[in-house]
C-alpha cells in the first residue's frame, strides 16, 4: 500500500542549508539557505543555536566566507541567474552592505583572504570574456591590482604568507595545473608537471607553508589523497583505493586532513590525521552524498579556529540539504541546521537500490532504483538523466524523484558511460565520436526495466537537465518508440550553435568533451537532436531561463519551434529571471509543478 500522497507543494517548499564558514572567533557559522524563496546569507550561533538572516537581496547569493580577522564576510551574488558573480563585503556591527567589484557583465570568483585579512584574491574575466586573470582586491579603499594575467582559465584558491598564492589552470573539466605565484617578484612556478590528463583538487597547506594537500588521479586510474612537496615537488599518495576522492579542507594546525571517498556514489566522509598518519572513517552519517567541488573546497567545509571542529554540508535521499558537525575530541557528529522539510516525515523519502545492468557491448552500467513505498512492479516510470556529463548520479536529495515516487512512479537515474565518480577510464567513454554511446545505454536501461517487471512498458518517460537535458533530446530522436513522455530542463539541441552561444569562457572547456565546431561539424550534425525532430513521438516539455549563459535559451526554442511546424505535442515554459537552472522559490515551484502535471497527464500512474 502507498504511503501519504503530498502536493507538490509541499516538496517544492523544501528548504536547504549550505557553504558553511566559521567566524574569526568559532562563535559563528555562516551559510547559503534558501527558506525565505532566494538563498541569501545566514548565521548559525554555536553557543545559542540561533539562526538569523544577514542578507535580504532579491537576487540569489552563491557563497559567503568570514574573514579572518574581522567580523566581516564576503559574498557572492549573480542577478538573474547570469552567472555573472560579483562580490560584496557584509559588516556584521551594521549589517551594512558594499559591492567590491564593478563590472556586471564580467564574473569574479572567489579565492581567499590574505593571512592579515586586509585583502581578498579572486579571479576574473574583466580583461578579455574568454579568460580569468588573477587579481588582489583591498578590502578598505579601492586597491584593486592585476596581479597575474594569462590567456587561459585560472582560480586562485590559496594564500601562503602574504606575498605567495597558490593557484589552479583548468585546461580542461578534467586537467589541471596547479602553480605558485609570487606576487612581489611577479613570478609563476609549475608545481604539478605531468604528461597525463591529471585531476588536482586543492585542499590546503600546512603550517609552515612547505607541504599541499590534494586530491589526485596523476600516474593513477583514481583520485587519491596525497601530499604536495613545495620545493621539491614530490607527490606521495596517502590512501589507495578504487575509488575516486576529492579533498576537503586541511585543518589550520596542520592536523587533519578530510577527504571524501566516492563508494558507488555515496560518499564515506574520512579524517586523516597528518602526524600520525592515521586514517579515520567518520562513522554515523545517512546514506548520503557530501558536496563536492572539482578544483576547491572552500564553501563546502569548514573549521573552527582551534581545529577541533568540522562543519560540513551533506544531503542524501532521505535528507534535505543541511550542516553537519563533526567534533574531533570525542569523535561525535550531529546534524547542525535543520532546514524545513514542509512537514513531509522522513519516512515517506525513498532511498534507492544500487543495481546494474548490461548494456550493448556487455559494460555493466550502474543504477540507482527508486521504487515507491508499498509497490510491486510493472509501474509507470520515469528515467532521470543526470548533467554534466562529467557528473554523476549521487546519493542526494532530489526533489522531482521524491515527488515522482510518492506519486507512485519507479524513478531510475542511471550513471551511464561518460559519468564522473568510476575512473579515468569511464569518463572518457562518451568523447566526441562516442556520444551516442551514452544515449544507447539508456536504451538497453528501459529494456532491462520492462524486463525484470520493474517498468511499464508503454509507461515511460524520460527527464533531464543541462546535459542531461541533451541526452532526453537525444533518446527521444534516437529511440522514439521507447516513450511516452519527455521533459528536456535547460537542454542542449544543436552542439553548433551550443558552443558558438555558450559562454566565451566556457568555450574551450566545452570543446574538450564534446569536440572542435570545425573539425567534428558533420558529427555534430549527426548527433545534434536538432537534426532529428521528425523523429520525435513522445510529447515534450521544455523548460529554460532566459538569463542562462551555459545552455543559451535559444536552445530551447530551436527544439520548441521545429516541433510546433510540425505539429507536435510540445509545451515550452520560459523564465525571464533565471539563468541556467531555477533558483527562485516560486518560480521552481511553477516548473516543477508543471513537470509533475505533465508527467501525470502523459504518464498516468496508477
Amino acid at each position: 500500500m502507498l504511503e501519504s500522497r503530498f502536493g507538490f507543494d509541499r516538496f517544492s517548499s523544501i528548504k536547504a542549508a549550505y557553504g558553511p564558514s566559521f567566524s574569526r572567533d568559532s562563535k559563528l557559522v555562516s551559510f547559503i539557505s534558501d527558506t525565505t524563496g532566494v538563498p541569501q546569507v545566514w548565521s548559525y550561533n554555536l553557543e545559542t543555536g540561533h539562526t538569523d538572516q544577514l542578507t535580504l537581496f532579491d537576487h540569489r547569493v552563491s557563497s559567503a566566507h568570514f574573514s579572518p580577522r574581522d567580523d566581516l564576510i564576503v559574498f557572492s551574488m549573480d542577478p538573474g541567474g547570469s552567472e555573472n558573480h560579483q562580490l560584496w563585503t557584509l559588516d556584521l556591527s551594521s549589517l551594512e552592505t558594499r559591492r567590491i567589484t564593478d563590472h556586471d557583465n564580467n564574473i569574479y570568483n572567489f579565492g581567499e583572504f590574505s593571512p592579515e585579512g586586509d585583502r581578498v584574491c579572486y579571479s576574473s574575466n574583466e580583461r578579455d570574456p574568454k579568460f580569468f586573470d588573477i587579481y588582489t582586491q583591498a578590502l578598505q579603499g579601492s586597491g584593486k591590482k592585476l596581479i597575474y594575467e594569462n590567456d587561459a582559465t585560472n582560480y586562485p584558491v590559496d594564500w601562503i604568507g602574504d606575498d605567495r598564492i597558490i593557484f589552479l589552470r583548468a585546461n580542461t573539466n578534467l586537467d589541471h595545473d596547479m602553480y605558485l605565484l609570487s606576487t612581489k617578484q611577479n613570478e609563476t612556478r609549475l608545481l604539478t608537471p605531468h604528461k597525463d590528463e591529471s585531476i588536482f583538487n586543492y585542499a590546503g597547506h600546512s603550517p609552515d607553508g612547505k607541504t599541499l594537500y590534494v586530491a589526485t588521479n596523476r600516474d593513477g586510474e583514481f583520485t587519491q589523497p596525497a601530499s604536495l612537496e613545495v620545493d621539491s615537488g614530490r607527490l606521495d599518495i596517502l590512501g589507495v583505493e578504487k575509488w575516486d576522492c576529492t579533498g576537503g579542507k586541511v585543518s589550520s594546525d596542520g592536523r587533519f586532513f578530510p577527504y571524501v571517498r566516492n563508494v558507488r556514489g555515496a560518499s564515506q566522509l574520512h579524517l586523516y590525521n597528518l602526524e600520525t598518519e592515521r586514517d579515520i572513517l567518520v562513522r554515523g552519517l545517512p546514506v548520503g552524498s557530501v558536496e563536492q567541488s572539482l578544483l576547491s573546497t572552500a564553501d563546502l567545509m569548514t573549521w573552527s579556529s582551534d581545529s577541533s571542529l568540522l562543519v560540513f554540508t551533506l544531503q542524501g535521499p532521505q535528507h534535505n540539504l543541511n550542516l553537519w558537525l563533526y567534533d574531533t575530541r570525542d569523535q561525535s557528529l550531529r546534524q547542525l541546521t535543520s532546514a524545513p522539510k514542509a512537514g513531509i516525515p522522513t519516512k515517506a523519502f525513498v532511498e534507492p537500490s544500487n543495481e546494474t545492468y548490461t548494456s550493448f557491448d556487455g559494460l555493466e552500467i550502474p543504477v540507482l532504483v527508486y521504487k515507491p513505498h508499498g509497490t510491486h512492479g510493472p509501474l509507470a516510470t520515469v528515467v532521470c538523466v543526470h548533467g554534466g556529463p562529467e557528473s554523476q548520479e549521487t546519493y542526494r536529495f532530489n526533489i522531482i524523484i521524491q515527488y515522482l515516487t510518492n506519486q507512485g512512479f519507479l524513478v531510475l537515474a542511471p550513471n551511464v558511460r561518460g559519468s564522473s565518480g568510476y575512473g579515468k577510464r569511464w569518463i572518457h567513454l562518451d568523447d566526441v565520436e562516442k556520444r551516442l554511446d551514452s544515449v544507447r545505454d539508456v536504451e538497453y536501461l528501459v529494456k532491462w526495466a520492462v524486463g525484470k517487471g520493474l517498468a511499464k512498458q508503454d509507461k515511460i518517460g524520460i527527464y533531464g537537465g543541462s546535459y542531461g537535458g541533451f541526452m532526453v533530446l537525444s533518446a527521444i530522436t534516437e529511440y522514439p518508440d521507447l516513450w511516452a513522455a519527455a521533459v528536456d530542463l535547460v537542454g542542449i539541441a544543436n552542439f553548433t550553435t551550443f558552443l558558438e552561444r555558450t559562454a566565451k569562457w566556457r568555450h574551450h572547456l566545452r570543446a574538450a568533451e564534446y569536440g572542435d565546431p570545425e573539425k567534428h561539424r558533420e558529427l555534430f550534425k549527426r548527433i545534434s537532436p536538432i537534426h532529428h525532430v521528425d523523429k520525435i513521438r513522445a510529447p515534450l516539455l521544455v523548460i529554460h531561463g532566459a538569463n542562462d549563459p551555459r545552455v543559451p535559451v535559444q536552445e530551447a526554442e530551436q527544439i520548441v519551434g521545429r516541433l510546433k511546424e510540425l505539429g507536435r505535442h510540445v509545451e515550452y515554459l520560459r523564465f525571464e529571471d533565471e539563468g541556467h537552472g531555477i533558483a527562485k522559490i516560486p518560480n521552481r515551484t511553477k516548473a516543477y509543478t508543471t513537470i509533475a502535471d505533465f508527467l501525470g497527464r502523459t504518464l498516468a500512474a496508477d
